[in-house]
């Protein structure tokens, strides 16, 4: 029994030894992944080029754009955005039409990438009239048991009238 569990115990310890991820793993080169966010923005992604897993740390990103027509905007930076970890936008819209985008980062360490990004408008979804108002208004949701409490209470107090008449 004795060895039974020494064996299962060593056996636990050796998965988990062998199991994990060395801490090694992150640091060294980064890779950036670079989109058109759908309108006049520019949103890239980046992570430990050697593991694929995210840059946790704060990543010092700019971009530069050029037209097809040799006009250049920026260097911009991109922010860390809240909808993600390691995902940042930038703040600058972007001019419309097609451009050559060049993302750089300085910290944690240097790295770039060039795509191709389409600038376009967005166009606010067409709505169809007013919407109907779905489920019940809080006025409503208060009123019904105050009111259902109202009548309760009046009709308490007849019966107790009626039956103090009767007793007298």
């Amino acid at each position: 029994m004795i060895r039974r569990a020494l064996f299962l115990a060593l056996g636990v310890v050796a998965t988990v030894l062998l199991g994990a991820t060395p801490a090694w793993a992150h640091g060294g080169p980064i890779a950036i992944d670079v989109r058109g966010d759908g309108g006049q923005g520019i949103t890239a992604t980046v992570t430990y080029a050697r593991d694929g897993h995210y840059v946790t740390g704060q990543v010092d990103l700019t971009y530069t754009a050029v037209s097809a027509g040799g006009r250049t905007v920026g260097p911009f930076p991109l922010t860390a955005s809240a909808e993600g970890q390691s995902f940042y936008v930038s703040k600058n819209a972007l001019p419309l039409g097609d451009w050559t985008v060049t993302v750089t980062a300085t910290h944690p360490s240097p790295a770039s990438k060039t795509v191709s990004v389409t600038s376009a408008e967005l166009t606010a979804p067409a709505t169809a009239g007013t919407p109907a108002p779905s489920g019940l208004s809080t006025t409503t949701l208060v009123a019904i048991p105050v009111a259902a409490a109202v009548v309760g209470l009046v009709v308490a107090f007849a019966l107790r009238r009626r039956r103090q008449a009767r007793l007298t």
